[in-house]
């Protein structure tokens, strides 16, 4: 008899944790889950509306908030989804998604002031000094493919401060790339030789030994230089470094010596110079 009562204790005791843990809007959000794994965005965002206009005291109502912008975006409500976002960063700002929803902030702002609804320039615009270094970078680039030069200006000292700091060299590229779009006279003074190279262009011959045509064949402005010196190939670079070239002062040695690579190895043909 002892042993039942026990069991019903600890049973009641079970079930008073379970009621407790659960709280409203728990049962909508795994529904809504569930949905959007599926890919049913508007049967998720159905569940998350629902959370959010019902139960804003439920665990779950910020990253519903999150959701919902995922859906709406999924769905084609550019205006909702940016909305939503925008709620979620200012209800939840320290969220491990609050970088990712200020991101899709950028994207829609940017499709929707591509379409011609001007206003949205400035939230693209207010997010270049946001502390978060990638929603700030990020909204740089995405600028820098604006049309209107003067509104992609603003980008600019972000891009450039992007060259002086950052060390990653992809993100140096991007940006190089970025105030080339922009204004390329920024680039001046921002990598070696900058001024040397003003108004001069790279260009790169490569060719399989026996095929005249050659497999690359580009000319490039000199700002760009070193972004297409390291995407050469893994053999064109060691044909290069044994004839004694150190790829990454290349773009150095072309400047100061005036000089024209011709290499011709085994299998492989390369040309560099400067004009």
């Amino acid at each position: 008899m002892k042993t039942k009562w026990i069991a019903f204790i600890l049973m009641a005791g079970w079930l008073g944790v379970a009621a407790q843990a659960a709280q409203p809007g728990d049962e909508l959000f795994e529904r809504a889950k569930t949905l959007i794994f599926d890919r049913q965005w508007a049967g998720a965002l159905k569940n998350l509306d629902e959370i959010i206009a019902r139960h804003a005291d439920s665990r779950y109502y910020a990253t519903a908030l999150f959701y919902r912008g995922k859906c709406q975006e999924e769905l084609g409500a550019r205006r909702e989804a940016l909305e939503s976002y925008e709620t979620f960063v200012s209800v939840s700002p320290a969220s491990n998604l609050a970088e990712e929803a200020l991101v899709s902030v950028i994207d829609l702002s940017t499709g929707l002031y591509q379409s011609g609804e001007k206003e949205y320039l400035k939230k693209i615009v207010g997010l270049l000094g946001n502390g978060n270094k990638v929603v700030s970078y990020y909204a740089a680039l995405k600028l820098s493919y604006i049309p209107d030069r003067d509104a992609a200006a603003r980008a600019l000292p972000v891009l450039l401060r992007i060259l002086e700091k950052e060390q990653d060299e992809e993100l140096r590229d991007r940006a190089r790339i970025a105030v080339m779009r922009i204004d390329p006279a920024r680039l001046k003074g921002t990598g070696s030789g900058a001024r040397r190279a003003a108004g001069k262009l790279l260009k790169i011959y490569v060719a399989e030994k026996g095929d005249p045509k050659g497999k690359i064949s580009i000319a490039i402005p000199l700002a760009l230089a070193d972004v297409a010196l390291r995407s050469l190939g893994a053999q064109e670079k060691q044909a290069l470094r044994k004839e004694g070239y150190n790829v990454d002062r290349l773009l150095e040695q072309l400047l100061d010596e005036g000089k024209k690579i011709d290499i011709q190895a085994e299998d492989v043909i390369v040309r560099i110079w400067i004009e």
